[in-house]
């Protein structure tokens, strides 16, 4: 027997439409909707049947794809809704169905192009040449196309716009704890999912940071050295390396092999297989290239994969000395800046932030216009440094020479956390959730038998890639958001070491937004990976929901006892999980914004929480780590 679907509930519709008002506001923002600038007449059709979608409408010549988009989902939306309405429940017994209109009520992507000067309807005989992509707008990619143009076409012809849908991924929502790992002698205070998720590392008040391998759930290192506690860790793009920050203002750099010395330790894990490479043949390759001075035969034989496998051996670890109290926060140079050798920013209690060139192993330069504790650094894809201070400035830095470029100061008290648009793409750099490079290197997972130089050149491209399309090209630049002890958050304009990047925006000082609606004080913001929400997180129990470009508010998510100390985003934005010192991490669906599943398991107080591919981890109080999956 069908399931009946419930229609809408009130609140879902209203949610559906202050959604869509926002949107049409957004627009009007951003002059799309001028009722005074050209507008065409266009029909969709779909691009798998032939199908037209509604009727033909009137839109401004100005229209792009993010609002054909916006406008198609609306349509899919109303015509799904007419036919609900016309089919009974008995009509749906007898044809056996079983509709999914959770499902189908989504918002896809779609990508839109025009077809001129062919022979079948609608286009569907033309040839490639007479193919108009539209991806700025339609007078520029269409109207004023050299195609169109030879052809005649001009306003006054109605468009047949066809719409594809484009690839969509979906992370399954987390369920269960696969495992409960122990080793750790103290309480877990951060963990980090490796860029292609293969990878974990935690930190721990014991002194030790651990590698976990994601394959097997097993543990992989220990590293040792530290002095004091281990508070943050941060991986670089390409997993090359991983630095760790304690209590004792000491950085480590580790390196699972290091090259000039062809040191090889007792077992090397394949990243992304999770097996065991041939010790002795590693060793004994490194030791010919160690004799003769050059990378022999037997050494350039080994593929790619078993290269970057042997950096998980026994890692090595350089030390960084220069603060003088404990480390708060890392950040590595996006690779797509810096493909060769990325360097690396550390935020520390005693008011500064250093910047390391990790090759050479010293120190750039240091940054000391902050008065107080910087409580967080962040290293944006345009090359400027976000720091954030107890001293309640915001200040951005030209990381080339590290020259002050503006100082943001609206907060009344601590800034505690610091948050970029792109952060996401610019922690997993070249993989994508899949953790593979796409349309770079030939071979498994896009890589294969290729040396490290071509990998390292196609990893850059596919960097640079995804942070492109990240800010859609310069459309939707990179924006901060910080959060306070004074319960707000400020949602700061796009920055620039020479002038706005936005001339609509009167001056870079001045916030876009001011965040209320927190009771106490916003421990930890997020983006989400598309940029188009923001979580935050308080210790009044509550995680909110704002709007990405403008700072409106859309919703809170309580269900939380206690202070919510992290968030994590899945990789398709449809997610949170949030952890809190009530013992439970909690999961939320941002469709209906409601708590998708409670995940006790946890003894105390739970820290940290880190969310990549299907799984989640989380560590605290109660010093073992849990693994989650669906």
């Amino acid at each position: 027997m069908a399931t009946v679907i419930p229609p809408r509930s009130r609140k879902r519709v209203r949610l559906d439409k202050e959604r869509e008002a926002r949107e049409l506001e957004e627009l009007a923002s951003a002059g799309k909707l001028n009722p005074s600038s050209q507008t065409l007449v266009v029909q969709f059709q779909s691009g798998q049947d032939g199908s037209s979608l509604g009727p033909p409408i009137s839109l401004p010549a100005q229209t792009g794809q993010r609002e054909l988009n916006a406008i198609v989902n609306q349509l899919r939306r109303e015509i799904r809704k007419e036919k609900r309405k016309k089919r009974t429940r008995e009509e749906k017994e007898q044809e056996g169905e079983d509709d999914d209109d959770d499902d189908d009520d989504e918002d896809l992507p779609f990508a839109f192009h025009v077809s001129v000067g062919g022979s079948g309807e609608g286009g569907s005989a033309v040839n490639a040449a007479t193919r108009l992509a539209i991806s700025k707008s339609l007078d520029e990619d269409v109207l004023n196309a050299a195609a169109a143009k030879k052809l005649g076409l001009s306003e006054e012809d109605t468009l047949r716009i066809v719409f594809e849908p484009q690839a969509v991924f979906r992370v399954r929502p987390v369920r269960r704890c696969s495992s409960t790992l122990s080793g750790h002698a103290s309480p877990i205070l951060c963990s980090v999912f490796s860029p292609t998720s293969q990878l974990l590392v935690t930190g721990s008040g014991d002194k030790t940071a651990r590698m976990w391998d994601l394959t097997s759930e097993l543990p992989l290192q220990t590293l040792s050295g530290h002095k004091g506690w281990v508070l943050c860790a941060e991986w670089e793009g390409r997993e090359r390396k991983l630095a760790t920050g304690d209590k004792e203002g000491e950085v480590r750099i580790w390196d699972a092999i290091d090259a000039s010395e062809g040191k090889v330790g007792k077992r090397a894990w394949g990243p992304r297989t999770g097996k065991q490479v041939d010790e002795e043949r590693a060793a004994a390759a490194a030791a010919e290239a160690e004799a003769g001075g050059e990378e022999p035969e037997s050494l350039a034989r080994l593929k790619a994969k078993e290269k970057r496998a042997l950096r998980y051996a026994a890692p090595t670890s350089h030390l960084l000395r220069g603060h003088t109290k404990w480390i708060t926060s890392l950040a590595w140079e996006p690779i797509h800046l810096n493909p060769t050798s990325p360097r690396l920013a550390s935020s520390s209690k005693d008011g500064t932030v250093r910047v390391w060139n990790v090759s050479r192993r010293i120190c750039e330069y240091a940054l000391g216009g902050h008065t107080a504790s910087v409580n967080v650094v962040r290293w944006g894809g345009d090359g400027l440094l976000y720091t954030a201070s107890s001293d309640r400035c915001v200040k951005v830095w030209d990381a080339k020479d590290g020259k002050l470029v503006r100082t943001l100061q609206d907060h009344a008290h601590w800034v505690n956390t610091l948050a970029l648009s792109t952060d996401h793409v610019l922690r997993t750099g070249p993989f994508d959730h899949h953790g593979r490079v796409l349309d770079s290197l030939p071979g498994e997972g896009g890589q294969g038998d290729q040396n490290e130089e071509a990998f390292d050149q196609a990893a850059q491209k596919a960097a640079l890639k995804r942070y492109k399309e990240a800010t859609s090209h310069g459309k939707k630049p990179e924006v901060a958001i910080s959060g306070s002890d004074d319960h707000t958050l400020f949602l700061w304009p796009p920055q620039s070491a020479t002038a706005t990047l936005e001339p609509s925006v009167a001056s870079p000082k001045k916030p876009l937004a001011r965040l209320t609606g927190h009771q106490k004080t916003v421990n930890h913001v997020a983006f989400s990976p598309d940029g188009n929400l923001v979580a935050s997180a308080s210790f009044d129990s509550s995680v909110k929901l704002w709007h990405g470009r403008t700072g409106k508010f859309v919703a809170s998510l309580r269900g939380h006892v206690s202070s919510v100390y992290r968030l994590a985003w899945s990789a398709d934005s449809r997610i949170i999980v949030s952890a809190s010192k009530d013992s439970t991490i909690k999961l939320w669906d941002l469709k209906t914004f409601k708590m998708r599943q409670d995940l006790p398991g946890h003894e105390d107080e739970v820290y940290c929480v880190d969310f990549a591919g299907d799984k989640v981890a989380s560590g605290g109080r109660d010093k073992v780590l849990k693994i989650w999956r669906n």
